[in-house]
């Protein structure tokens, strides 16, 4: 099988990365194409980064196109409609059509519609490490109608790729929800000790949440701790309002707290302690399907 000639829209960071990384695994063929190739301020980078790997600039989307099999479109999730809308006209069904732009499912959805238009295979690609690290053996979940094809011809050269789904915007929803917790719990970390350390005792609370955060799978504690708040939300409304006055006393941001606040009224708001008989269920997947149901009543 010939080697695949890759093309990159956009040559930032994550493309340089991942273009350097692909050219160590013997894919010499690689093209690129920017519109800040000739921006005052960002300009120089790039081209300092297409002379050191010896990628080869293209002056339009059409010529980008012509020259590749494999597009990863690495710009920005803002433009990342726009782009598949204009570079659509390009493509053929040789093509691959990566887009590794952290967008919406949503947004996702559209761009396969743009590019199922060429015939095109898509690959909705969601980056779930940092590419600064791993270069193209950064994992990335993918989906699309291009995305099983995908993960074959990568993983040949040393691509870190894992099948979701062949819906589009499936994998987007994995990295979208799942920086809900990563960002969610690193800001609650930053309120919680804050005003542990107004009473010096931050290592003290550290090592409790230590004890209550990794003694069970995450799983597990999330059985334990949804199933409870949705039967207690009421209760810890109360309670967490108190944490609020404390904070604010200490003049800490109560901003998660609040949000917390907010949070535990709308579950409480849901009816959904009534809906289970007011007896703790299962698992969290259980109040997932009451709260489902909701939504239809």
């Amino acid at each position: 099988m010939p080697k695949p000639i890759i093309g990159f829209i956009g040559f930032g960071e994550a493309a340089y990365l991942i273009s350097k990384g692909l050219k160590s695994e013997g894919i010499e063929k690689q093209f690129a194409y920017d519109v800040n190739a000739n921006h005052a301020t960002f300009g120089a980078k790039i081209h300092e980064h297409i002379k050191q790997n010896g990628t080869t600039l293209t002056h339009s989307l059409d010529e980008l196109c012509k020259q590749s099999d494999v597009i990863f479109c690495a710009t920005s999730a803002k433009v990342a409609e726009s782009i598949a809308k204009d570079v659509k006209q390009f493509l053929t069904s040789k093509h691959f059509y990566i887009d590794i732009n952290a967008s919406s499912p949503m947004a996702q959805e559209k761009i396969a519609r743009y590019i199922a238009e060429s015939h095109a295979k898509f690959v909705d690609a969601a980056v779930m490490e940092s590419v600064p690290l791993n270069k193209h053996k950064a994992p990335m979940f993918l989906s699309g109608n291009g995305a099983k094809e995908f993960q074959t011809l990568g993983s040949m050269y040393g691509m870190n790729l894992k099948f979701i789904s062949e819906i589009p915007g499936r994998s987007s929803a994995i990295k979208m929800f799942r920086s809900i917790f990563m960002k969610g719990i690193t800001s609650l970390l930053f309120e919680t000790l804050q005003a542990s350390d107004k009473y010096d005792v931050s290592e003290l609370v550290m090592a409790s949440l230590n004890t209550s955060m990794t003694q069970k799978s995450l799983e597990d504690t999330a059985n334990m701790l949804i199933t409870r708040t949705a039967i207690h939300s009421e209760r810890r409304v109360a309670e967490i309002s108190e944490v609020i006055k404390t904070l604010d006393m200490l003049n800490i941001d109560s901003t998660l707290s609040k949000a917390i606040k907010l949070k535990l009224q709308s579950v409480t708001n849901s009816g959904i302690k009534e809906r289970l008989n007011n007896e703790v269920p299962e698992d969290y997947n259980a109040v997932l399907k009451v709260l489902r149901s909701n939504e239809t009543v």
